[in-house]
């Protein structure tokens, strides 16, 4: 199944629509909906322009079907998204549908019942295994799929030709430094991997996936021991050593938004961990951009490649206007018109309608296809919901802070770690 190409491991073979009857009420008369009570619905989602602008238009044309719904959007960058939704929850005054990461499932779920329940809708147009493992808590469909969403290394292929490597490299843990590092020496300014502290988390969560099948097991114990915590700390000190990755003192600015960075911008660093469904987005007007696939350590326990929702719509369970934001959702995912104005603005989309239209519309960027296709192929184990959970992150990252800034030896970071993520999960 993972190394199947994107098409044929998505594939399904039932057809249908989302809701009952939903394909029918999005496309009403206008005279039948204008006779209808005037509806409102807020829906929020982060992202940046190749997002909000195809979402705006797909409202535009939801109401023009619709008149007597209005569509609000309430939407924003990533910093502070997830700070806003918890406290919109909390408040009672959050959308009626919100965008989610898919991480964030089983923590905001776990406060009440905050989302509708989704699973006895007709979902028949969704893998109900991703559903399942992604989108589901305690047996039930709590959200769904904007799209397919993967890992993915994304290189400058002219950069690395200028500085001396070979753009068509498989990549090993190895010689991303022996390799890396020329980019460095070939030109003080430029660097190989964008390298923020929340990247050094990713490619440290990848590469303990490897060397111990992850960070934290679904029993909420520790898959690692000190001597691999060691050795990873060591690895990733050596990016710094060797100037594969600019010092965090450098790159803290931009910390998860690494393609504000004004040396990603004007084509200063070399490469990038991401997600496929963030390359519009990443690459901006950068040139001569390409996907590769990451480094696998022999002897691998998990790739620790990821593949999941690009993101999950939720619609508020306290929606005072809960079936309409169903039927907004039914016209969203199978609406033909909108979904050639979505496009894969969230990925490629999740539903084999939209991945059939898309494709044969020629809607399906070349990059985006063969980086999910690249992912897929080496998808490896989903993370724990423990190893998902945002106070476990950030320990994490506090840990690799530390350690970046010169604070903690190999061993003491290792020790650190350990400590506070045993204390972090005995409180969860």
């Amino acid at each position: 199944m993972k190394k199947a190409c994107l098409f044929a491991l998505l594939a399904l073979t039932a057809a249908g629509t989302l809701f009952a009857q939903g394909g029918k009420e999005s496309s009403s008369s206008s005279a039948a909906a204008t006779t209808a009570k005037p509806v409102t619905l807020r829906v929020s989602w982060w992202g940046g322009d190749s997002r909000h602008t195809p979402t705006l238009k797909a409202f535009d044309l939801y109401h023009e079907k619709n008149p007597n719904v209005t569509v609000s959007g309430e939407y924003q960058g990533w910093d502070g998204y997830y700070q806003k939704i918890v406290t919109q929850l909390a408040g009672g005054t959050a959308p009626d549908i919100m965008q989610i990461d898919q991480p964030w499932l089983f923590e905001l779920c776990s406060q009440g019942d905050v989302f509708a329940d989704l699973s006895k809708e007709d979902l028949s147009q969704f893998d109900a295994k991703f559903l399942q493992s992604m989108c589901s808590y305690d047996g039930k469909v709590m959200g769904l799929p904007t799209g397919t969403n993967a890992n993915t290394f994304l290189v400058d292929v002219e950069l690395l030709k200028k500085s001396g490597i070979d753009p068509n490299t498989k990549w090993t843990w190895e010689n991303i430094v022996t390799e890396g590092k020329k980019v460095h020496e070939a030109n003080p300014d430029c660097y190989f991997e964008a390298g923020t502290p929340d990247h050094i988390r990713f490619w440290f969560e990848l590469y303990m996936a490897q060397l111990a099948g992850c960070v934290v097991k679904s029993d909420k114990t520790l898959a690692f021991n000190r001597d691999q915590a060691i050795q990873a700390f060591k690895y990733f000190k050596s990016w710094w050593d060797n100037g594969v990755s600019a010092p965090l003192s450098k790159t803290s600015l931009f910390y998860q938004k690494f393609d504000d960075d004004p040396d990603w911008v004007t084509g200063k660093v070399a490469a990038a961990w991401t997600w496929v469904s963030a390359l519009g987005k990443n690459i901006g007007s950068r040139q001569n951009m390409e996907t590769r696939q990451f480094p696998v350590m022999a002897g691998a326990v998990n790739t620790g490649v990821l593949v999941r929702p690009s993101q999950i719509f939720v619609v508020n369970n306290n929606s005072k206007n809960k079936a309409e934001a169903l039927k907004l959702l039914n016209f969203l995912f199978y609406d033909q018109e909108a979904i050639k104005i979505l496009g894969t603005a969230r990925g490629i989309p999740s539903t084999t309608i939209g991945r059939e239209l898309l494709a044969k519309e020629g809607k399906i960027d070349k990059l985006s296809e063969v980086g999910t296709n690249e992912g897929v192929a080496q998808g490896g184990d989903a993370q724990s919901i423990w190893q998902m959970n945002s106070q476990v992150i950030q320990v994490m990252q506090d840990v690799i802070d530390q350690f970046g800034y010169g604070k903690l030896t190999a061993e003491q970071a290792a020790d650190t770690l350990i400590a506070n993520l045993n204390a972090t999960l005995a409180a969860l």
